[in-house]
């Protein structure tokens, strides 16, 4: 029978989380909090699959597509053309600026990380004797297929690095990191295990080797701030909707002169000076990058959401950000811990780095798929969102020996309340499926 599932009961003894910067002022940003959807009110704890959208950014691509939707990209001359060019390159600025980038040059739009890992998986200038690269068990699917269907094809030997319960493992990466690799791809926060990877000592292993590094950085920047010169990987990745921007809009960063030397993954209008004809064959002169890996009309509009989504994420001050979102972590990895019906993924320790709690069941009467569906309909008032499966993470869910999982993450607008009613949502639920 449905109820209305109590606040603030699962959690126990825990003391309030101290406030470190104001949450309710943000949340009014996101009109989807305060709606309703089939007669409920919205709990979101799936910020790992993707952010919720500010009224911002919805305003400024209303705004785009009324008053800036001419074509740019170095085509037309008219003024409404020169506006749109110049949301484009706003947009670029502000990623540059965001990654602290040493210019705008380095930034491409693709339309997201898994397109920028692809680009740099198929067109990186492997030699002859580094025809190897190097990935790991923590990565998503978006990093791991592009160098699988490489290593299927003979174009090169991919190598695994192991994450023993979700950890990244240091020692076996510096022995598979060799003077024949030459791209190491890793994620920066795991979008399943939690916590966040050692990239920096990763980035220190492989210069060392003569490697570049490609990190994907998709599931740490909404928490978390990247300084990619500190950093100093070659490539970074990352999408706008996981930031609160638009959907199919994207990020890559390269090392300048890396970027000139990869192949072009696609050609097409906007990518060249001039191409002639020479004997019966063509001459074609290109760009340098970023316009040479950009082929076609790129998304204007979602250049102009990004710079809104971007603004409104540097405005949160980060030391508070981190304390506030390592607060909740630290609240829902407690109120777990009190069911032994269920396993944690990942180390306790790592958790309240990253911005997410991934679990499993024990017991065999919790599925995880109708505990997804029963966080929909069991409230008469509320639905609770998150994520249930394998988060296209099967690789460490194997590692794990887990089949499915609950992933519950937060974003920078979530709150204490939202994590106790998920945790006494959870409890109604043993109650019934684990007696």
């Amino acid at each position: 029978m449905a109820r209305h599932l109590p606040i603030h009961s699962a959690c126990g003894g825990c003391s309030p989380l101290k406030p470190a910067f104001d949450v309710e002022a943000l949340r009014r940003e996101y009109p989807v909090l305060s709606g309703k959807t089939e007669g409920k009110s919205l709990v979101y704890l799936d910020s790992a699959c993707t952010a919720l959208k500010s009224g911002r950014v919805a305003e400024r691509l209303a705004e785009f597509y009324r008053e800036s939707a001419g074509c740019g990209g170095r085509r037309s001359t008219h003024l409404l053309s020169q506006r749109t060019e110049a949301v484009l390159e706003e947009g670029r600025r502000a990623a540059a600026e965001f990654l602290g980038a040493s210019s705008p040059e380095e930034i491409v739009f693709t339309s997201g990380t898994t397109e920028a890992v692809n680009l740099v998986a198929r067109s990186f200038p492997y030699g002859e004797g580094r025809r190897e690269a190097v990935v790991t068990e923590l990565e998503h699917n978006s990093v791991l297929l592009p160098f699988h269907d490489l290593a299927e094809k003979g174009e090169l030997e991919l190598r695994i690095c192991p994450a023993p319960e979700g950890r990244l493992d240091l020692d076996a990466m510096e022995k598979l990191i060799t003077d024949r690799t030459a791209l190491v791809a890793l994620t920066r926060a795991s979008n399943a295990a939690g916590g966040v990877t050692p990239a920096e000592q990763v980035c220190a292993l492989a210069r060392r080797r003569g490697a570049c590094v490609l990190v994907d950085d998709a599931q740490y920047l909404a928490t978390h701030r990247e300084d990619a010169q500190a950093l100093d990987a070659d490539f970074i990745a990352f999408s706008a909707h996981k930031l609160g921007g638009p959907f199919g809009v994207g990020v890559l960063y390269g090392k300048k002169h890396l970027l000139n030397r990869l192949g072009r993954f696609k050609s097409g209008g906007g990518t060249v000076r001039s191409v002639e004809p020479s004997g019966q064959g063509l001459s074609v002169a290109w760009l340098d990058a970023p316009a040479r890996l950009e082929a076609g009309v790129p998304d204007f509009g979602g250049a102009a959401g990004l710079a809104e989504a971007l603004k409104l994420r540097v405005s949160l001050p980060q030391d508070a950000l981190r304390e506030h979102v390592a607060g909740l972590v630290r609240r829902l990895a407690g109120g777990l811990a009190k069911h032994p019906e269920l396993r944690v993924l990942g180390r306790a320790e790592d958790l309240e780095q990253g911005a997410l709690v991934s679990f499993a069941p024990v017991h065999p009467g919790f599925s995880p798929a109708d505990f997804g569906l029963f966080l929909n309909h069991e409230d008469p008032e509320r639905f609770i969102a998150v994520r249930v499966g394998e988060h296209c993470a099967h690789l460490l869910h194997r590692r794990l020996g887990v089949e499915a999982s609950v992933r519950v993450s937060f974003g920078p607008y979530s709150t204490q309340e939202e994590a106790d009613l998920f945790l006494d949502a959870l409890g109604a639920y043993l109650r019934e499926a684990c007696r």
